[in-house]
């Protein structure tokens, strides 16, 4: 009997996570606070990214646009990064896609060393999307060397910038349909500066600090508390501007 007990809780509890992850967002408040209430129990998925078929289709666009290109300064990052678009002037090109962490950072350079993009400046803003998931940090670490590697010696980019994981707002960060947690984008920041010292490269966080008050992004800056709204956009630019020289 106790081991039937032990046994129906366990799949009781399981059903209980997985209509969690599958209905919290439509849920609403209640959905969010039983997240976070399961945080700890919760076993978050690996970055997929690279094997859905509309991020291979604006990779494989990437590299059709920029075949044996020498591009003065390549920009790399997730959906925050690549909201600027194109914007960021002449002879650069923005690689950043939505949703990106170390991992698919990894499959996407795959493909544009592959097509022999050349970079002399790379900026390098990743991180905010690997702390929604449960990365050990040795992986993040080597990740992110792989990156700056590949970047230097295959894209044989001479400069390279690191740009720390963002925070999000403080009720955005308790929501972990919506970002990782504050702890954890604080724990990706850290492995970056180690990364950075490693590799003996600048890492710009004084740059994005206007962005961020009191280890979170300022309310007035986002549109849904982790993405940066008109405003935000254009003090990230600038920042961007300023790290490549051209502002």
């Amino acid at each position: 009997m106790k081991n039937i007990i032990i046994i129906l809780s366990f799949f009781l509890n399981f059903i209980l996570l997985l209509s969690i992850l599958l209905f919290a967002t439509k849920m609403g408040y209640l959905g969010r606070i039983l997240v976070i209430f399961n945080a700890n129990s919760l076993e978050l998925p690996t970055d997929t990214l690279s094997s859905q078929t509309w991020w291979q289709d604006e990779v494989k666009y990437q590299v059709y646009v920029n075949q044996n290109a020498k591009i003065e300064t390549c920009f790399f990052g997730d959906s925050i990064t690549s909201m600027l678009g194109n914007t960021l002037g002449q002879n650069t090109f923005n690689f950043a896609i939505g949703g990106m962490t170390t991992i698919s950072q990894l499959e996407q350079l795959k493909y544009l060393t592959a097509a022999k993009v050349r970079c002399n400046k790379a900026i390098i803003a990743l991180g905010t999307n690997d702390a929604i998931y449960k990365t050990m940090d040795e992986q993040f670490i080597s990740n992110l060397k792989q990156i700056v590697a590949t970047v230097r010696q295959e894209m044989k980019a001479k400069n390279i910038v690191l740009i720390p994981a963002f925070y999000s707002t403080f009720e955005a960060a308790h929501d972990l349909t919506m970002a990782g947690p504050i702890a954890k984008v604080e724990q990706i920041q850290v492995l970056t500066r180690q990364v950075a010292t490693a590799e003996k490269l600048p890492i710009a966080e004084k740059e994005i600090q206007p962005l961020f008050e009191s280890k979170a992004l300022k309310a007035t800056l986002t549109s849904d508390g982790v993405h940066l709204n008109t405003e935000g956009k254009r003090i990230y630019r600038s920042a961007l501007l300023k790290i490549t020289g051209t502002y």
